[in-house]
């Protein structure tokens, strides 16, 4: 079974990746900025310019790192190339329409578990946290959805 020409948008890639990402870490977002919100009321005004600091200099860098780490990697790139994914009892064989890529294959061992977003299906794959291959919702119907569920032991 293949999934033909599909690839999602860098926007769309990034913005999928920074919500996972949020929605994982919001608390060490969000506990600085709070924490200095409440020394600045009790202790000292000053500590509002250190929350300035921490969510327009802070935060930006560590989204900085997200994009130069996450999304400058090789996942990254088999997402937003417009690729054909064949689905077989080996994983997920990657042909590209590009010439100047290679085939690549994923077992389905190296896939920990699925997410469904409104707009694409990520496939987390193992190795750094965030890694992941991700399918726009609208190629994927339900004949490939059930395929991947039986392949993919569910854990998130």
């Amino acid at each position: 079974m293949s999934i033909e020409n599909n690839k999602v948008t860098a926007g769309c890639y990034m913005r999928n990746l920074c919500a996972l990402f949020t929605s994982e870490n919001w608390l060490w977002i969000a506990l600085p900025v709070a924490v200095c919100a409440v020394l600045a009321v009790w202790i000292d005004i000053r500590f509002i310019v250190v929350t300035m600091m921490l969510v327009f200099v802070v935060l930006p860098m560590i989204l900085a790192l997200l994009y130069f780490y996450y999304g400058l990697s090789p996942e990254a790139c088999w997402s937003i190339m417009e690729k054909t994914a064949t689905l077989d009892d080996e994983g997920i064989t990657l042909s590209f329409t590009d010439e100047r890529m290679k085939k690549h294959a994923i077992r389905w061992d190296d896939v920990r578990y699925i997410i469904r977003k409104d707009d694409v299906l990520m496939l987390m794959l193992k190795g750094r946290r965030y890694t992941c291959l991700m399918i726009p919702a609208s190629v994927v119907d339900p004949h490939v959805a059930q395929c991947l569920r039986e392949r993919v032991a569910q854990r998130h």
